[in-house]
């Protein structure tokens, strides 16, 4: 007669009596791992984490701070029994499904966080920039107003300095539009790329890439 199989109290795999760690997942047989409510499924914990959040919130808003702490712990607690539940069943379809969308939403946050980032900087840019070339144009102004009382009083040398003043002046203000022009466009450049990083990667089957690839010799 044979020896019963040891069943991994991780995730439930079976191994040879004999065996001292589990052939599924690895970790050793005789680690006793904690067990929370062998029942609980990872959807109904799920639902009772987020009403009890719910609750606290409510809880929060209407002045009850004890209680609004008193449901977070335990909200804390139902999100810790739905990862243990997940980790042990992660076929389980409602785990699959929430673990997806907190992929995917924490990479749209990250997106997020990233976009708002570089638009606070590039505005930041283009503050300072602008308040540069007001400047510049205060600077610009005056001599504009001393070149026409030089040109009128045929006073040449004048005339050339301050032609040059102003073309350093011009040249500076287009530096200035430039750099104003670069930092959005290095914003606009800088959310593309997150967004496309945030963005799920897109799966084909070996079919659709042998179909592609007819088609492109066709």
């Amino acid at each position: 007669m044979s020896s019963p199989p040891r069943v991994c109290s991780a995730c439930g795999g079976a191994s040879a009596w004999d065996a001292r760690f589990c052939q599924q997942c690895g970790r050793p047989l005789d680690e006793e791992a904690p067990r929370y409510y062998g029942m609980l499924t990872p959807g109904p914990a799920f639902a009772l984490g987020c009403v009890l959040l719910v609750a606290a919130v409510v809880a929060l808003i209407v002045g009850s701070l004890i209680v609004a702490f008193v449901l977070l712990a335990f909200a804390v607690v139902a999100f810790v029994f739905f990862y243990d539940a997940a980790r042990r069943n992660p076929e389980d379809r409602v785990a699959r499904s929430i673990v997806s969308w907190g992929h995917h939403l924490r990479g749209w946050a990250r997106f997020a966080i990233a976009s708002i980032s570089a638009w606070v900087r590039a505005s930041r840019d283009v503050v300072r920039l602008r308040r540069e070339s007001r400047s510049l144009r205060r600077k610009r102004e005056p001599t504009l107003r001393l070149l026409g009382e030089a040109v009128y009083g045929e006073d040449e040398p004048l005339v050339q300095a301050l032609l040059e003043r102003i073309r350093t002046i011009d040249g500076e203000l287009e530096k200035r539009e430039d750099a104003r022009a670069e930092a959005l466009a290095a914003a606009r450049r800088h959310v593309d790329d997150e967004r496309r990083a945030a963005r799920p990667t897109q799966q084909f089957a070996v079919d659709d890439i042998a179909s592609g690839e007819k088609a492109d010799e066709e």
